[in-house]
Order: structure tokens, then sequence, then C-alpha cells
């Protein structure tokens, strides 16, 4: 996978950092930073990462990017709590909203269902349409927070010195463009571009009897195997990572502590 890849061509200790999807996207960020600085600290006491001080690299993948992206603004306004600029790499940046976000859903369990047209996509937009029109009836908005435009506004006080955006030539889902629009002259950025799709750093395979029952069953259950991702295109992309890391030249340090709570979206939650 491109976590394990990456641990060992860069020599970095890993914290993943899995989360429930929300459509309040800035305490979804707050709570992956509090939840990996509980982990970094659990995993120094058992002398599993290194001590105060090593660097830290955050890496994030799709919706993951944006709440690094949400992060680092944050850490620009000098608001409470959180992170320091440390240097960001975002994956497939993704900052749809929650209509456009069916249609990442849906690709999904396309691929998932081999990669041809998803037989059940109907189904998850019709969902989705009857989700929107019952909340509309309640008077309850259906909508992420921030939104996209509410996000380029804040993308200003962006704090991180050195950030590197990754986009793949097959991703139909990627917002970068409109990132890179937003972001201010010091970020600082680098734009990497490979070849792939928007789920080509996942890299999954699981048996349909191992995932949420629900999408089992939209899958059309049984003991079969998925995949999504990549995996040839997982390992260059960790290779590209730990070139970004460690450039030529530059001596790598005794330990470093690598950070992808984005990555972790896919263990934690549906979205890749």
């Amino acid at each position: 996978t491109l976590l394990s890849r990456l641990a060992s061509s860069a020599d970095v200790a890993v914290i993943a950092t899995p989360y429930e999807l929300g459509l309040d996207h800035r305490k979804l960020a707050r709570r992956v930073a509090s939840d990996f600085d509980v982990a970094l600290e659990e995993s120094r006491a058992q002398g599993l990462a290194p001590p105060a001080g090593a660097p830290v690299f955050r890496v994030g993948h799709s919706l993951g990017a944006k709440l690094l992206a949400l992060l680092a603004c944050e850490a620009g306004a000098g608001e409470g709590g959180a992170p320091q600029a440390d240097p960001l790499a975002l994956l497939n940046f993704n900052n749809f909203r929650v209509a456009d976000s069916v249609e990442l859903a849906s690709k999904l369990v396309g691929e998932m269902q081999g990669g041809g047209a998803a037989p059940y996509g109907g189904a998850v937009r019709d969902a989705f349409a009857f989700v929107q029109q019952l909340g509309v009836a309640q008077g309850v908005a259906v909508e992420v927070s921030p939104t996209p435009d509410e996000l380029a506004a804040a993308l200003a006080g962006y704090a991180p010195a050195a950030t590197a955006v990754f986009t793949f030539d097959g991703d139909s889902l990627d917002c970068s463009a409109e990132l890179l629009a937003a972001l201010p002259p010091t970020a600082g950025v680098r734009r990497f571009e490979r070849a792939g799709s928007h789920t080509a750093p996942v890299s999954l395979r699981l048996a349909v009897s191992d995932i949420n029952p629900q999408l089992a069953a939209l899958l059309g259950g049984g003991s079969r195997t998925v995949s999504i991702g990549d995996a040839e295109a997982a390992e260059q992309l960790a290779e590209a990572l730990a070139e970004w890391l460690w450039p030529a030249g530059v001596a790598r340090p005794a330990g470093a502590t690598m950070l992808p709570p984005a990555v972790g979206a896919a263990e934690g939650s549906s979205e890749p």
C-alpha cells in the first residue's frame, strides 16, 4: 500500500488518522488533528515514534487534503488548537459540494464493481436526491461547511511554507486548479502531475464480507473480493513522496514522523 511503501522508502514513521464523514469539515479537521496528537504521544511513550523535535510532514488525499488545508488556514489565522505550519502534500485535492460528492461516490461504487459502468450508481444518486428533498421540506440545508467558495476565501491565510500538490491525469474529481488559484504566493507550492485516477493512491483489496453491510449489498454481496485504486500507481507515488520529503542532497535525520490523515480516511469512512 501507499503508506507501508512510503514508510520503508522514506524511512519514516506513519500515523494514519481515520475519521467518520460529516458535513462540518472544520469539525472533522480539528478532530483529525486532535486524534493525531493523542496517537503521537502514545506512540512516543511506547517508543514507536521519534521524540519531540523530529520533522512532521502531513499528507492528505481527496477530502482529507481539504481537511489539512483547513487546518493550515487556521494555523495561519492563529486560531487555537491549529497545528504548526508543517509541510503538506495534497493528493487529488477535492473541494466538492455535497451534490458533486454524489458523483464521487458513484464512481467509487463503479470501480468496486469492476471498473465498468456502475449498475447501482443511479441508486446512489436517487438516494441523495431523496435526502436533499427531505431536507428542504424540513428546512434543513444539506451542504458541507465550509463551501468551496468559503474555503477559497479562507485560503488567503494559508500557513505552510512548503506544499506539494499531486494531480492525476485521469482524475475528473480533482479540484487542484481552484486550490492553486486561491493559494497565496507565500504558500511555496510545487505541483506534481502523475498518471492515474482519483483512487490511484488508495490501493485496497477487500472481501465483500469485510465491508459495511449496506455497501456490500449495493455491490451484490457474496464472498468475492473488490479492489480500489492501482497498486503500481500507489508504489510509484510512494517513491515520489519520498523524494519530496528528502530531496537529493538532503540528509535524512534519524527518525521523522509522517502524518497522513486523509490517506487514513479510506480506513475510517467511505471517502477515498
